[in-house]
């Protein structure tokens, strides 16, 4: 992923705290979250967007879900981490969920062309559910 240099620019930084749709020029972006109000975060076309890439961290926890979708043909798979690791297998959403996540809880999404992979770190199963 890019890299802002210190000092320098935050481009690579973005927060999200509304709902909207990611573009591909979102790709290797740090996305900080917001769970003050309910969002939903619709992911590019996995057509279109192969090499797409983006690591969404949670900072700010409260009791609103913050939902990752992509195009229902798209779906995602891949694995949560924390005790007993929660399987995202053929979803088309993955979210820090509502009351339950915590500040510094992790999502890592990469598109190949076709499907999202997606590496979620939590410090319980709870806390990044998948869907759909």
């Amino acid at each position: 992923m890019a890299r802002p240099y210190l000092g320098g620019s935050s481009a690579g930084i973005k927060t999200l705290d509304a709902t909207q749709t990611l573009s591909l020029a979102d790709s290797g972006k740090t996305f900080i979250c917001s769970q003050s109000s309910a969002v939903s975060i619709t992911l590019p076309s996995a057509s279109s967007a192969k090499g797409w890439e983006g690591h969404f961290i949670l900072g700010t926890a409260a009791s609103n879900a913050f939902s990752i979708y992509c195009n229902p043909t798209d779906i995602m798979f891949g694995v949560s981490v924390a005790e007993n690791g929660t399987n995202i297998d053929g979803a088309d959403v993955v979210q820090f969920a509502s009351g339950a996540a915590t500040v510094g809880d992790q999502i890592y999404i990469v598109c190949d062309g076709a499907k999202y992979y997606v590496h979620g770190v939590c410090t319980d199963d709870a806390h990044i559910v998948s869907g759909g």
